[in-house]
């Protein structure tokens, strides 16, 4: 028994591919087809203030890493973490509701693919930076900064062409065709 049964004229065979499926679900038609500020527009804005957490806020961090502002105390900006984390949430959720509305179109660009592939790395380092610099027991010898530059450089690098390549997605046909 498929998981997914569906009536009418837009099923094919009997089945409807799940990218299809995705588009037709409530939240899907919600998003795209509401005049409400709750729908497309409220979840690019949801998606853009969370963006602008995780990246912006793991850009300060980041640029202090590298040295800059090396007046402020490097410590207390372990309380950002959750500002960083707080927006990845938000952009995880509402990412998810952008991609499952234009799911047979978004899902299958490759600009969005190396956009996940990237925020996952991104995501990575940014918890192996939160661990190994600002939880370790040991507490961070500036002075010796070991990986901590190079985590912190890549990081800047990963969140500008994730913040680059969002922006592409809407050009993929100028891009491919």
């Amino acid at each position: 028994m498929p998981l997914v049964r569906a009536c009418g004229d837009d099923v094919v065979g009997g089945r409807m591919g799940i990218f299809e499926w995705m588009e037709q679900t409530r939240l899907s038609i919600f998003i795209n087809e509401s005049s409400s500020l709750f729908g497309f527009a409220g979840f690019l804005c949801v998606h853009t203030l969370g963006l602008s957490l995780l990246a912006g806020v793991n850009a300060l961090v980041s640029i202090r890493l590298l040295g800059v502002a090396s007046t402020i105390p490097l410590q207390p900006l372990k309380r950002l973490f959750p500002y960083m984390w707080l927006g990845f949430i938000l952009t995880l959720l509402s990412g998810a509701g952008l991609a499952m509305a234009r799911a047979s179109s978004l899902l299958t660009n490759p600009i969005l693919i190396i956009k996940l592939v990237l925020v996952v790395v991104g995501m990575g380092i940014m918890w192996r930076m939160e661990k190994t610099i600002f939880n370790n027991p040991a507490g961070f010898d500036e002075a010796r900064p070991g990986n901590a530059k190079i985590l912190a450089g890549a990081e800047l690098v990963l969140w500008f062409f994730v913040l680059t390549l969002g922006r592409l997605i809407a050009y993929k046909l100028a891009i491919f065709e």
